[in-house]
């Protein structure tokens, strides 16, 4: 099993709505790609809340979660990372609030 991490950072947005990371978190992707999901909520230079799918198929569900975070408005507020074939030691970056930061793509199957 994969993971696939969704953190929000509330400080910035100019507005925030918890109400977000629960549809967040209640995510409708297809059939079998989320096996668990947890929210942690914490402070480190602000508050954050990373939404933590379990997912045996990362490729699969990363379009599913991106569209969410954009409909959510929490696009410009988030950072997505996803385990590699070596857990947390090898992860991708796949989405950063900030354009400057490069991030990853899936590599072909």
């Amino acid at each position: 099993m994969h993971f696939l991490c969704i953190q929000v950072q509330p400080n910035l947005l100019a507005a925030f709505n918890e109400h977000a990371i629960d549809q967040l978190r209640a995510l409708e992707a297809a059939e079998g790609s989320v096996q668990s999901v947890e929210v942690q909520h914490g402070e480190d230079d602000g508050a954050y809340f990373n939404v933590i799918f379990g997912t045996p198929d990362p490729r699969a569900l990363w379009p599913s979660v991106r569209e969410e975070l954009v409909r959510l408005g929490l696009h410009g507020a988030s950072i997505a990372t996803c385990t590699g074939s070596c857990g947390w030691d090898n992860y991708l970056l796949l989405h950063h609030f900030s354009r400057e930061v490069p991030t990853e793509r899936f590599s072909a199957p």
